[in-house]
């Protein structure tokens, strides 16, 4: 894939590791924040980092995506809607570039019983994930964007190593609950494998190979580090967020039928355990600096 120009909307920890991996490429980055001011110092000097808040338009947008050959966005639906459809839905429309959505794996509904894949229909069970599938509708109908539905994420400074390390882990257990995981450098790897590959409206699953329960996840990092892992504490007396709340919610196993198979990408950290061991020096280091 040759070097191209790429608009980031939503500089945060996805689209942060996407954008370093493609200027490594000698790509051209343009990406959003709420505070630009803040991020300057933290990124290239080469890269343009603009303003957008979730309640008001942007300037200039057209002018940035004439000259983008790839448009992406991580922005969560916020409030039951997506504030880049709401604002710049006529600058979008014309835009003709890859354009790719993050998405989240909450569309699909509870499946106790085998895998879900992208063959399986969206059916949220949560309003999170119901105004996640409005969302996606709205960036394939405008911009027949590929729609990147992205388990739940870990990696360098977010993992359950950290959280032991910061003294914030915790072992929710719920009867039944099981999730799937990615790990950044997967996540980035498959989407450039997307837009190496693009396919228009695709839809892709991206999570790692095994569900597993989050309990386990936190005692297989507490046995690296040698510590004794947190009292487990049950989902009904927890004291949860909603958002967090709702990730007990669901009961799905998730897997992908296009990562390998047409995208050619086989994961770096195909398990939790992978990906913590590889994890493990990195946050130990950082806890000591």
């Amino acid at each position: 894939m040759s070097a191209g120009r790429i608009f980031i909307f939503g500089l945060g920890y996805v689209g942060q590791h996407l954008g370093h991996a493609l200027a490594a490429q000698g790509w051209h980055i343009t990406g959003t924040t709420r505070r630009p001011e803040l991020l300057r110092s933290q990124l290239p000097s080469d890269w343009d980092i603009l303003a957008f808040q979730d309640d008001a338009p942007m300037a200039d947008l057209s002018d940035h995506l004439a000259k983008a050959t790839h448009l992406i966005t991580t922005i969560s639906a916020i409030g039951g809607y997506d504030p880049v459809m709401r604002h710049h839905a006529k600058e979008l429309a014309a835009f003709d570039g890859w354009a790719g959505y993050v998405s989240a794996t909450s569309v699909y509904p509870d499946q106790k019983d085998g895998f879900v894949d992208e063959s399986v229909p969206a059916a949220p069970a949560t309003k999170r994930g119901q105004a996640r599938l409005e969302a996606e509708n709205l960036w394939l109908e405008v911009c027949k964007a590929e729609i990147l539905r992205v388990a739940g994420i870990y990696g360098p400074q977010r993992n359950a190593i950290r959280a032991l390390l910061d003294g914030k882990a915790r072992i929710i257990e719920k009867d039944g609950q099981l999730s799937n995981r990615i790990h950044q450098s997967d996540i980035t790897s498959i989407i450039l494998a997307a837009m190496a590959k693009p396919r228009a409206g695709r839809i892709i699953n991206l999570c790692d190979d095994e569900p597993a329960a989050q309990g386990d996840v936190v005692r297989f990092a507490a046995k690296l580090l040698d510590v004794e892992p947190p009292t487990p504490v049950a989902f009904e007396d927890a004291d949860l967020t909603p958002m967090a709340r709702s990730f007990y919610v669901s009961k799905r196993k998730l897997k992908s039928s296009l990562v390998g198979p047409e995208l050619g990408v086989n994961l770096r950290y195909p398990t939790y355990r992978e990906g913590l061991r590889a994890l493990l020096e990195f946050e130990v280091a950082k806890g000591k600096s």
